[in-house]
């Protein structure tokens, strides 16, 4: 009798030891059975047990019995977060199940630099959301209909910034966050000023669009915007160049490059040259910079401005810009 329990406690011993061995073993075991970068959807409402054998189908743990046994130990009643997850090196399964459960999904980052029109920001966009998914959801302009009711698109409204979002993340998505990110900038206080001058915020957008691709230095803004300011109490036309190489991409005939003729011979709307006052909208999405331009112009007298390399130099009358243009020569 004695002899057959001292047999089964060196069996439990021998078993507990194992079991031991097993777990740590386990629990330190690194695993990659892929090659490169792997990357896993977690579908919504999907079960432990799916999850499991789903990661051990792609080479991501090598047993799903051993995620199963560690989520009960160590996570249980926790859930797993859908999404889509990306894997590039070996992992331990522990690590894969705390991943999962701080929802550690694969994200990538967009800056978006101020100054693009809708389809320039689609190609920043491109590795990650088909440009035509892209392009499809900025035809449609409820999400700014309330600022701008006149809007056709939302040419103008994608807000210039640095953004991160999950992989796989709809376009319709990414659009909505960019146009909060534009109500947001466009602060209340930046609306009274709006108004309080008579200005829809749609034209102080369209504005800015054109400020914005005048220049990319802050300080010269306001200055700018004053030209036009000017330009707009004495009804001259804007005869603004940015506008007419948007009306040449809009009617797909923009080469690259503008001549001093196209300025007549380009039959648009947004040709500043031919129309007076502001094009029919935006020709960009304008930074915040050149938004509190449009709205808080410089007081000058200033009607021409010419660029000289990287800067501008400002001039009161044709004569004086006429004499810049001959020394420019």
């Amino acid at each position: 009798m004695r002899g057959t329990l001292k047999y089964v406690s060196v069996a439990i011993i021998a078993l507990l030891a194992f079991s031991l061995y097993f777990f740590f073993e386990e629990y330190h075991s690194y695993y990659k059975g892929f090659s490169g970068e792997k990357k896993v959807r977690i579908e919504k409402g999907s079960s432990i047990e799916k999850i499991a054998d789903l990661l051990k189908e792609e080479g991501v743990i090598r047993s799903s019995r051993t995620f199963l046994l560690f989520y009960s130990l160590f996570f249980k009643g926790r859930p797993l977060q859908a999404g889509l997850y990306s894997f590039g090196k070996p992992m331990r399964t522990i690590d894969v199940l705390r991943k999962l459960v701080n929802g550690e999904i694969s994200k990538f980052r967009v800056s978006v630099p101020e100054g693009l029109t809708i389809e320039e920001t689609a190609k920043l966009f491109s590795n990650y959301i088909p440009g035509k998914e892209f392009l499809k959801e900025t035809k449609d302009s409820w999400l700014i209909e309330d600022l701008d009711p006149q809007a056709k698109d939302l040419e103008g409204y994608l807000f210039p910034d640095t953004y991160i979002f999950p992989e796989g993340i709809p376009a319709s998505e990414v659009i909505k966050e960019m146009v909060s990110n534009f109500r947001k900038k466009f602060s209340i206080s930046l609306r009274e000023r709006a108004d309080s001058m008579g200005w829809k915020i749609r034209d102080i957008v369209t504005l800015a669009s054109l400020i914005e691709k005048e220049t990319s230095k802050d300080d010269e803004k306001p200055i700018i915007s004053s030209v036009f300011h000017n330009r707009f109490r004495m009804r001259m036309p804007l005869q603004c160049d940015p506008t007419v190489i948007y009306a040449m991409k809009k009617m797909g005939i923009w080469k690259g490059r503008l001549l001093r003729n196209y300025y007549k011979k380009v039959k648009s709307p947004y040709n500043t040259y031919l129309h007076r006052g502001l094009p029919p909208g935006p020709i960009c999405s304008p930074g915040l910079n050149s938004i509190r331009a449009a709205l808080y112009p410089a007081s000058t007298d200033y009607l021409y401005f010419i660029a000289i390399g990287k800067s501008h130099i400002f001039s009161k009358t044709y004569s004086q810009h006429l004499e810049i243009l001959e020394s420019k020569r």
